[in-house]
């Protein structure tokens, strides 16, 4: 059998190989589904005997509760009030980077602030995610976008073996 009689397969043969070396597969996303779909519902996982709950709706807003109590969105009070929440992905980095956020209006100046709150998200399956937040000593305000953001901790670079604030979530 000579090259001629197989034809086209070895061309498809060696696409196929230069296409499974690549490294950057982020195109075979959108085979698999989007993140957003793949990651909208509850997620539940235990961090220092701590059990936590991530719930991410299909409209955009979110909740984390640790143990029965409300820990982020923070709840309207005499200082401020809860003007909408949101949680937004960006898989274009090589960690997906997850941000679920806040707005909230001041009532004594009016003023309204965006607070973040910073992940890092690795899909371990169709049902489990590896989610990280590094914590920061401060506080970081970023005045030049509008209204002004408040990020309540640091966005981590990568994933370690172990960590404080990583966890492992498994949907519900």
């Amino acid at each position: 059998m000579n090259i001629q009689q197989l034809g086209f397969i070895p061309a498809i043969l060696l696409m196929t190989l230069f296409l499974l070396s690549c490294r950057d597969l982020r195109w075979l996303r959108g085979l698999r589904g989007s993140v957003e779909k793949k990651l909208s519902g509850e997620w539940e996982g235990t961090e220092g005997g701590n059990k936590w709950s991530f719930i991410f709706n299909k409209d955009g807003s979110f909740m984390a509760v640790m143990g029965n109590d409300l820990v982020f969105p923070p709840t309207s009070d005499e200082e401020f009030v809860v003007e909408r929440v949101s949680w937004e992905f960006d898989d274009t980095q090589d960690t997906i980077h997850l941000d679920c956020i806040v707005f909230i209006k001041y009532k004594e100046s009016g003023e309204t602030q965006r607070v973040v709150l910073p992940f890092i998200i690795r899909f371990l399956g169709q049902d489990k995610i590896l989610i990280r937040t590094e914590k920061a000593e401060n506080y970081i305000i970023d005045d030049t976008t509008s209204p002004p953001t408040m990020y309540l901790f640091k966005r981590p670079t990568g994933f370690v073996a172990k960590s404080e604030g990583q966890l492992i979530l498994t949907r519900q």
